[in-house]
């Protein structure tokens, strides 16, 4: 697969790469760096740390195989017991799921089936999401659960129906939830 797009001339081929393992110093610099001597641009990346665990997944453009980026990466990050992937994508295949941007907060003491509920509205809305990040916080003696998304709203869809169905779902989930209007100067 050639032409991703073309950097100084060159033809680029596009990757996801992916580590996860124990939380640790360095991480991110060790996996970048690697990359860098491979000459590849990242070109999007969401990072996180996960109860302990840091997360990475990456898309990354360059004029190499996945063989050469896997073993690049692995490398620099043996003694860090991370585990890695590298997959080449071919960016015309992947559909476009944009529209208009919100963000959805939602908050409440933690349960199974937020996550669950809250997506099967937006699914039946036909919400894409963009960006997901939940986290549990201890609060006296209540755990509480905190979901941020960014989604889009397809072309077509009203946003105010969309938040009416969030909040019934809120509402059988014992939780609140609120939906906003995303300037795209803000993302």
């Amino acid at each position: 697969m050639r032409a991703c797009s073309t950097r100084y001339g060159l033809f680029m081929s596009r990757f996801i790469v992916t580590a996860f393992g124990p939380d640790s110093y360095g991480i991110v610099a060790r996996v970048t760096s690697a990359l860098a001597e491979l000459n590849c641009n990242l070109a999007d990346s969401t990072m996180s740390n996960l109860s302990g665990h840091f997360a990475m997944m990456l898309v990354v453009d360059g004029e190499v195989d996945e063989k050469s980026i896997f073993h690049s990466v692995q490398s620099k990050c043996a003694e860090l017991n991370l585990v890695v992937d590298v997959k080449q994508i071919d960016p015309a295949a992947s559909p476009t799921l944009d529209g208009d941007r919100y963000v959805l907060s939602v908050y409440g003491t933690d349960r199974p089936g937020i996550v669950a509920g809250i997506c099967e509205v937006l699914a039946a809305h036909n919400a894409n999401i963009f960006d997901l990040t939940t986290r549990v916080t201890e609060s006296d003696l209540l755990q509480i659960y905190t979901m941020i998304m960014e989604i889009a709203l397809a072309e077509g869809e009203d946003p105010q129906l969309l938040e009416m169905a969030l909040r019934a779902k809120a509402e059988l989930l014992g939780v609140s939830c609120s939906l906003r209007a995303v300037d795209s100067e803000e993302l």
